[in-house]
């Protein structure tokens, strides 16, 4: 999905869109991405939003860049995995955008693999990865349950390390975890259209934690491969 640098000139997160009918295996990633542009409304606040744009825009400033963040996106490299077929982009670019609904229905390490074909040598990958601070108790069984339930969070040093071993070099002076307590907030108020991540909460309070202790956020990253 190409960009138009003159009419798009930056990067806008969660664009319009009818998800109609959705071929994905797990009923859960379905319902999940049609939620998708109603919760994130509520997962992130404006604030949180605009911050995502100056970062990416920073990053993606005066290149041409394809934009993994949709949901077109997320369901056409949803299909292309799991029928282990390329993703057909015969362009190359100077950045990918990795974020959006993308980032959380496909494991990182296939994404990371994915995104390198498509860009020009020295191009950049440029991440907004939603995961969890470090691995406390509460962060660890969020983990284990959504693993179990829906997919996968990593944490922001796991990401790192997962970048690394498919052969990318993060720039750490542009790549940093921050915090988003909004999306704790979301669930315990059910504000959430999408229902998993209430389960894993209602879990937890039954097994005794505290869900606000999750320490729930997004690595914010850029990277280049290593030649």
């Amino acid at each position: 999905m190409e960009r138009d640098t003159e009419h798009n000139p930056g990067f806008l997160p969660f664009t319009r869109y009818d998800p109609g009918v959705l071929p994905i295996s797990s009923a859960g990633g379905v319902e999940f991405l049609e939620s998708y542009l109603r919760d994130a409304q509520v997962r992130w606040s404006p604030e949180d939003l605009a911050r995502q744009r100056e970062y990416v825009n920073a990053q993606i400033a005066g290149r041409d860049w394809l934009d993994w963040s949709t949901p077109e996106s997320a369901l056409r490299l949803v299909q292309s995995s799991s029928a282990r077929e390329s993703v057909g982009e015969t362009d190359k670019y100077d950045a990918v955008v990795l974020a959006g609904p993308v980032v959380e229905l496909l494991e990182p390490a296939t994404l990371f693999k994915l995104a390198g074909p498509p860009l020009r040598p020295g191009g950049r990958l440029v991440g907004i990865y939603p995961c969890l601070r470090d691995n406390s108790p509460e962060s660890r069984l969020f983990s284990e349950m959504a693993s179990a339930t829906l997919w996968p969070y990593c944490s922001a040093e796991e990401l790192l390390e997962m970048l690394r071993d498919c052969g990318w070099g993060p720039d750490l002076s542009a790549s940093a975890f921050v915090a988003i307590p909004r999306f704790n907030e979301a669930v315990l108020k059910a504000e959430l259209h999408f229902q998993g991540f209430n389960r894993i909460f209602d879990q937890l309070v039954r097994q005794g934690y505290d869900p606000t202790e999750i320490g729930w956020g997004e690595l914010r990253f850029a990277a280049t491969l290593n030649s």
